[in-house]
């Protein structure tokens, strides 16, 4: 070869296991112009890392895979035309704090960041800019888009979906496939119950058990018939601290704190004051309001004192009535 054909390098290493990750590190530090690729094998996932150097660095990468992975598989080829040597290039490493630990077939995209002691296993994904605090766990299955935060000493179940630009807090529980759309920001010391789903650009506060099969919605507008652009505002859905929503139950607008909606219950954007207990079952309408310590039931929702009172008129009418009826 003549002139510059041997001055560039192409060496391709292919290993596997949480190593490659650190490679990936080392290779960003340097600045080196390097591709990345997942390939799933028999002996399970393993990543072939491309990265063009020049001659005189040629000896000093390769010590550097040596000295990271565990029998790398190397090629070296010769490169005849390389021009983008120095082009400027955002780098985001990934990083992984001492005792994170990561599955050989999970997948991490760039610039994702496990502080210490945080584990992802089995065929987990995170996508670019995820940052999972100390003492997480993610589980298999799981995968977590975009500039997502979890906090501290979370537990990420199976099949777990977590959406885009989400903030999770510390000591948060999400079970087996829960659902959590993009832009949803969820507090302290949360629970959700196994196949619960929050839509988007929901807020959960802190201290707030969701259980299995309840859905935490955000589609109310501000007038049912569209009649203006301010008619198509989206009405937030806020779950303020304390609050308990049972198994199965469907629930948007705001509720105070401190509330209790009942298993199979409706809340259709509306209005829910602090104290507030929605028996199973019920239903409020759309733009309702139940006032601060009431108890309400039925479909509609009505304090459960109206009921009564309901209850024993029928009962007069019908001992008042009943020659007539029979």
């Amino acid at each position: 070869m003549k002139g510059n054909q041997t001055k560039y390098y192409k060496v391709i290493a292919t290993v596997g296991g949480t190593l490659s990750y650190k490679l990936r590190e080392a290779f960003a530090d340097l600045d080196l112009h390097y591709s990345v690729k997942v390939i799933k094998s028999p002996e399970g996932r393993k990543v072939e890392f491309a990265v063009i150097v020049q001659k005189r660095a040629l000896d000093k990468t390769m010590e550097i895979i040596k000295e990271i992975c565990l029998d790398p598989i190397i090629s070296i080829l010769p490169v005849t035309e390389f021009k983008d040597q120095e082009e400027v290039r955002e780098i985001r490493k990934v990083t992984l704090s001492e005792g994170a630990s990561v599955s050989s077939l999970a997948e991490l995209y760039d610039g994702v960041f496990l502080d210490k002691g945080s584990r992802v296993v089995g065929n987990a994904m995170l996508h670019e800019e995820v940052k999972v605090g100390k003492n997480t766990f993610v589980g298999t299955g799981v995968i977590i888009r975009t500039k997502t935060t979890i906090g501290d000493d979370c537990h990420i179940g199976t099949g777990a979906i977590i959406g885009d630009n989400v903030e999770i807090g510390n000591n948060v529980n999400i079970e087996e496939n829960v659902t959590i759309r993009s832009n949803v920001t969820i507090g302290s010391n949360v629970s959700i119950g196994t196949a619960a789903n929050l839509e988007s650009n929901v807020t959960i506060k802190n201290k707030i058990r969701i259980a299995p099969l309840a859905r935490i919605f955000n589609v109310g507008r501000k007038r049912a018939e569209l009649e203006s652009p301010t008619d198509r505002k989206v009405i937030s859905t806020v779950i303020d601290e304390g609050t308990y929503i049972g198994s199965g139950a469907i629930v948007g607008g705001t509720v105070g704190k401190n509330v209790m909606v009942g298993s199979n219950a409706i809340v259709h954007t509306a209005n829910i004051e602090s104290k507030v207990t929605i028996g199973s079952g019920a239903v409020v309408p759309f733009g309702g309001e139940v006032k601060e310590g009431l108890t309400v039931i039925g479909s509609p929702a009505k304090p459960i004192q109206e009921y009564k009172q309901e209850k024993k008129l029928l009962a007069y009418l019908k001992e008042k009535y009943q020659q007539e009826l029979e």
